[in-house]
């Protein structure tokens, strides 16, 4: 009787770990080489533009564009002069999957490009500041399906703001920390 009872526990065993197996082959494969996907991030600010390609199923690389207008209203008073803000933002990322499941989870590293020039009325129209934004990532974004996905990225990075003569301003380093809120549709 006891012989039966191991051999019925191994049989359970071994059907337990097929099972399993099979399961795994038929999971949904959500991350490939060469899949392209297009976004954005920062939905809640002035949101960024983002082109991902996937290299293999666990490194991205994703391309950054962002573009902020500040048309300031009114009429500018006696010796001053309207400008029109413009915020433009440009950068690359790389990006490593950890998991390959619904929940994709990444860690990776982003580089970003901003010239900002700032909106109002001015007697001395200001010069753009140019800044190098640099920041380790951590994120994960959810699979609704092959396509469709929502996600979170978490930044730490340091900021580098250039001087500009007008108006006069040295050279800044801000460390600083971000929170996006993104989201991605994938051609395949």
């Amino acid at each position: 009787m006891r012989k039966l009872h191991v051999v019925l526990f191994v049989a359970t065993l071994v059907i337990q770990q097929a099972h399993t197996q099979d399961s795994l082959r038929s999971k949904p494969v959500y991350l490939h080489s060469g899949k392209i996907g297009v976004g954005i991030d920062g939905i809640t600010g002035s949101p960024n533009m983002l082109l991902k390609y996937f290299f293999n199923n666990q490194l991205a690389m994703e391309m950054i564009v962002g573009l902020e207008v500040y048309v300031p209203g009114g009429s500018p008073p006696t010796g001053s002069t309207k400008v029109t803000g413009i915020t433009l933002r440009g950068g690359l990322g790389v990006l490593f999957h950890l998991t390959q499941d619904p929940v994709s989870f990444y860690v990776g590293a982003e580089g970003i490009f901003e010239s900002a020039k700032s909106g109002g009325f001015y007697v001395t129209v200001p010069d753009p500041k140019n800044s190098v934004i640099g920041s380790g990532i951590f994120g994960a974004e959810y699979f609704f399906n092959e396509r469709f996905t929502i996600g979170i990225k978490q930044a730490l990075g340091v900021t580098v703001s250039f001087k500009r003569n007008q108006p006069k301003e040295s050279t800044d380093i801000n460390l600083n920390t971000s929170t996006l809120v993104t989201g991605r549709f994938y051609f395949n």
